[in-house]
C-alpha cells in the first residue's frame, strides 16, 4: 500500500501539472490551440507506446525477480528501446511529411514529439525503481519535476511567452528528471553491461503481447482525440480536450495501480490462495472506493472545468461528467489485466483489449460526428463497461504460472472473485 501511495502521488503531482498546462494553453492560446496540442499529443502518445512494446512492465518484473543480472537486464531493455524509439520517432516524421503537417505545427510536434519520447525512457526508469521498492525515492524526483513546471507555468503566464517557449520549458523539465533518475540509478548499483541480442529478442518475445495490451489502451485513450480531429474542428477538439483532462489522470492512476498491483501479484504467483485472496482484496477497494468517487466527479466536473479553463468551456462540463462514470471501469479493467499478465493470460487480455479498442473506434467515430465532444464521452463508457463486463465474464484465465486452468476456476467471474 506504501509503494502504490508513494508512486500514485509523484504521478498524480506531474498529472496536475500536465493539467496546468492544458489550463494555461486553453486560456492564453484559445480552444483551437488547445485543440492542435491535443491532437499532436495524441499521436505522439501513440507512437510512444508502440516503442515501449511493454518493455516497462517487463522491466518491473524482470528485475524484481531472484536470480536474475539484472545490469544485463537493464541493459537489453535500454537496447531494445532505444531501437524501436528510432524507429518510431521516424514513422512519426514521415506521418507528418505525408500528411501535410503545416508548417507551422512542425516546431510543435518535434518538441512534443521529443518530450513524449523522453517521458517514456524515464518511466522505463520508474519500473527499475519499483522493482527494487525505492518508490520514496522516484516520488522525491517527480516532486522535484513538478517544482520546476510550476515554475515554468509560471514564468510563461507572466511573461506572456508563446507555445513555443512554454513547450521548450517543458521539454527542459523532462530532461532534468531523466538525468537525476540516470544518477539514482548508478548510486542503486545499476550499471550499463554487455548484452547479447538473443537476450534482447528474447525480452521483446516476452514484452510484445503486453505492449500491444498497452498499445491498444493507448489507442482507445488517445484515439478519442485523434477521431474526432477527423470529425470535427480543432476547437471541438480543444472542447473535448479540456473535458478529458480528469479522465486521462484517472487512465494514469490505472497504470500505475496495475504495476503496482502485477508486482505484488508476481511476488504470490506461487501461491494461489494468497494469490486469489489478494486480487480479491483489491476488487473490493476499488468497487468501494470508485463507486462513490465518480458519483462526486460526475457531479462536480462542470463546474471544476468551467473554474479551470474559463467560460469559454462551459460545453465542456457535461461530457466531462458523463466520462466520469468511467472511472470504476478503468480501475477495474486495470486490476484484471495485472491478473492476467500474472496469471499467464496476456492473449487473453490482448483479445479483450483488441475488442476494446475496435469498439472505441467505432462509436468514436459514429458518435463523434453525431454529437461531438459528448457522443465521444458515451463512447468512453460504452467501451470500458463492456470490457469489464467481458474480464469478469471470461472463463479463460489460468490457474497459476505455466499450469492449464483448475478446475475450481472454471466459471470464475466477478461475483466468485469477490467471495472469500
Amino acid at each position: 500500500m506504501n509503494s502504490l501511495i508513494n508512486v500514485v502521488s509523484g504521478e498524480a503531482l506531474l498529472r496536475s501539472a500536465n493539467a496546468g498546462v492544458a489550463v494555461l494553453i486553453a486560456r492564453q492560446y484559445g480552444a483551437t490551440a488547445l485543440g492542435t496540442y491535443a491532437t499532436i499529443l495524441a499521436v505522439s502518445t501513440v507512437a510512444e507506446r508502440l516503442a515501449d512494446n511493454g518493455l516497462e512492465l517487463t522491466g518491473i518484473a524482470e528485475v524484481s525477480a531472484p536470480s536474475r543480472d539484472r545490469n544485463e537486464i537493464v541493459a537489453a531493455l535500454l537496447v531494445s528501446k532505444t531501437a524501436l524509439s528510432a524507429v518510431a520517432m521516424g514513422l512519426l516524421a514521415l506521418l507528418a511529411w505525408s500528411t501535410g503537417l503545416p508548417a507551422g505545427h512542425w516546431t510543435i510536434a518535434a518538441i512534443l514529439a521529443l518530450r513524449t519520447f523522453l517521458y517514456s525512457y524515464c518511466r522505463l526508469h520508474a519500473g527499475f525503481l519499483k522493482a527494487t521498492e525505492q518508490t520514496k525515492v522516484l516520488v522525491g524526483l517527480q516532486s522535484l519535476h513538478f517544482v520546476v513546471l510550476v515554475i515554468c507555468l509560471t514564468a510563461v503566464y507572466l511573461r506572456g511567452q508563446s507555445l513555443v517557449v512554454l513547450l521548450l520549458c517543458l521539454l527542459a523539465a523532462q530532461f532534468l528528471e531523466y538525468t537525476m533518475s540516470c544518477g539514482v540509478l548508478h548510486r542503486l548499483g545499476f550499471r550499463l553491461s554487455g548484452v547479447s541480442l538473443s537476450l534482447c529478442w528474447k525480452l521483446l518475445h516476452h514484452s510484445t503481447p503486453i505492449g500491444m495490451i498497452y498499445l491498444l489502451n493507448t489507442v482507445m485513450l488517445r484515439g478519442d482525440v485523434v477521431v474526432l480531429s477527423l470529425v470535427a474542428s480543432a476547437y471541438v477538439v480543444g472542447t473535448f480536450a479540456a473535458a478529458n483532462t480528469g479522465l486521462v489522470m484517472i487512465y494514469v492512476v490505472a497504470f500505475l495501480f496495475s504495476g503496482i498491483l502485477l508486482s505484488d501479484l508476481g511476488r504470490l504467483s506461487a501461491h494461489p490462495s494468497e494469490f486469489d485472496a489478494h486480487f480479491r482484496r483489491c476488487l473490493r477497494w476499488v468497487l468501494l472506493l470508485c463507486i462513490p468517487l465518480a458519483g462526486l466527479c460526475a457531479l462536480f466536473a462542470p463546474v471544476v472545468i468551467r473554474l479551470l479553463f474559463g467560460i469559454s468551456f462551459t460545453a465542456a462540463g457535461l461530457p466531462g461528467a458523463f466520462m466520469m462514470l468511467a472511472l470504476p471501469f478503468i480501475l477495474l479493467n486495470a486490476a484484471f489485466l495485472s491478473r492476467a499478465i500474472a496469471r499467464k493470460g496476456t492473449w487473453l487480455a490482448l483479445r479483450i483489449f483488441g475488442f476494446g479498442a475496435a469498439l472505441s473506434l467505432a462509436l468514436n467515430f459514429v458518435l463523434g460526428r453525431q454529437y461531438g465532444a459528448l457522443g465521444v464521452a458515451g463512447a468512453i463508457v460504452m467501451r470500458e463497461s463492456a470490457m469489464t463486463l467481458t474480464f469478469a465474464l471470461s472463463r479463460n484465465f489460468p490457474a497459476r504460472r505455466n499450469e492449464s486452468v483448475a478446475p475450481e476456476e472454471t466459471g470464475a467471474g466477478l461475483p466468485a472473485l469477490l467471495n472469500t
